[in-house]
């Protein structure tokens, strides 16, 4: 049955009673100025406590299977759904260990790299003479672009040609004292900096200008330069650590250097004690071991020579640079878990289908109400009157006794009225006798419930 809804009930006793939250106000000090927080009502604290509990419930009551038996399929839809959903998450655990593996795709990166003359002053040989009056200062930009080469796999978004690169340094040949603006020009990237097709750099000048340009790869993971000897060992220039960390663990085991006992300790033949200087070492020493053994990559140089002296100059020469970019599964892996979108249209449609089944087993818990009123309507309403005085008195906490006996003339003629009676009119004479001598009141009387009579 369905409880009463929640009320409040104060109730009064006699004596002197203390303020609101069982403090006395110190002397001096007025009644009204003791400070006190408001108790929060149901009707106020209910809201918030539908908010935190989210309804997760999408079965439906087995006996309305009886009235509809479409809610088989629907049975049948539910355990679908959880093979479906197990399915789903034990592909997204694939993918994501799928992700923490490199998987790199290896592209060539073409550069050009030219330059543009104007507003250059024009020499004469008859006159041997120049315009002095113009007003137009010579520049020159200078121009490096690339692009990637066609490959077998298709790159969904072709990334700019700064995003290769850690930094791009431009170093030229010039007098300082001529150029005070200075002769070298750095680029280096920064954090959520915009990423640029085209480094243009634009100076003064009307000479022809030898230029450096210093290219610095951005590996990732990040590469490392090994020293000669362990780049012999592990016959690789250029690595990253955890391969070169792989590489000399497996030339460990091709040859044999694990201890007997622990395999984890390393037996130094020849060429690992020239590199490490120890004649055994611990696995976990390796990373250490190492870092003397690495450094950045050296950069790329290309030497150019701007030219002024005509519109248009292009290097005769192309650049072409290894660069290594994530694979288009890779891509495509990364859109499918970083994705929230489908996860919020699912959450949706759940939300409905809750709603739906509480619907459900509303108008299940009504037609039951009402068919059990139809079959024997007074024998339901005194059922039905007596739960629900049964729920008031949970709900007040405060009376032992059935509020709904209490109505009845019938309670009160039972064999224990006489001697409640009796206790109760004895208990008010000795209150009266005390408040005549002078004495403080004891606790009002309480009548003693029947279970305690006897």
């Amino acid at each position: 049955m369905q409880p009463l809804p929640p009320s409040h009930v104060y109730q009064q006793h006699p004596g002197n009673m203390p303020p609101p939250g069982g403090m006395m106000p110190p002397q001096g000090m007025p009644p009204g100025a003791m400070p006190f927080r408001k108790r929060p009502s149901e009707a106020d604290t209910l809201p918030k406590h539908i908010k935190k509990k989210r309804p997760t419930d999408k079965n439906i009551p087995q006996q309305i299977e009886t009235f509809i038996p479409e809610a088989k399929l629907y049975k049948e839809l539910i355990e679908f759904e959880k093979k479906l959903d197990a399915t789903i998450l034990r592909k997204r655990l694939d993918i994501q260990e799928a992700l923490g593996k490199p998987s790199k795709v290896r592209h060539t990166l073409r550069l050009f790299v030219s330059n543009t003359a104007s507003d250059q002053t024009s020499h004469t040989e008859q006159d041997g003479t120049f315009d002095l009056n113009s007003g137009i200062t010579p520049n020159w930009t200078l121009r490096i672009e690339g692009r990637l080469l066609d490959s077998t796999q298709k790159i969904e978004s072709t990334p700019k040609i700064t995003s290769f690169f850690r930094s791009i340094v431009v170093e030229l040949e010039r007098d300082p004292n001529l150029y005070p603006e200075g002769n070298y020009i750095e680029w280096q990237k920064q954090p959520n900096s915009p990423e640029f097709d085209v480094v243009e750099i634009k100076r003064k000048g009307d000479v022809n200008v030898n230029a450096k340009i210093i290219l610095n790869v951005d590996h990732n993971p990040p590469k490392f330069k090994l020293s000669p000897v362990l780049a012999d060992l592990l016959d690789a220039k250029i690595e990253t650590k955890p391969q070169i960390v792989m590489g000399i663990w497996n030339y460990c085991k091709n040859h044999k250097l694990q201890d007997a006992e622990d395999k984890r300790i390393i037996r130094c033949d020849n060429r690992l004690a020239q590199i490490f200087g120890f004649p055994q070492l611990h696995f976990s020493q390796l990373p250490e071991l190492i870092s003397q053994h690495l450094s950045r990559p050296d950069p790329i140089v290309i030497d150019y020579t701007i030219r002024v002296d005509k519109p248009f100059h292009q290097s005769s020469k192309i650049y072409d640079i290894e660069v290594e970019l994530d694979s288009a599964v890779r891509q495509k892996m990364l859109h499918i878990v970083s994705s929230t979108q489908t996860q919020k249209e699912i959450m949706g449609l759940d939300d409905k289908i809750i709603q739906c089944v509480q619907s459900i087993n509303n108008s299940k818990i009504k037609r039951d109400f009402l068919l059990q009123f139809s079959k024997e309507p007074v024998e339901f309403i005194n059922k039905w009157i007596a739960s629900q005085a049964r729920d008031l008195e949970v709900i007040l906490g405060e009376s032992k006794v059935n509020l709904e006996e209490l109505r009845q003339s019938d309670f009160y003629k039972q064999p224990w009225m006489k001697e409640a009676v009796f206790h109760y009119l004895t208990a008010k004479t000795q209150q009266r006798m005390q408040e005549l001598l002078g004495l403080q009141p004891p606790p009002p009387p309480q009548s003693l419930p029947p279970s305690n009579m006897n």
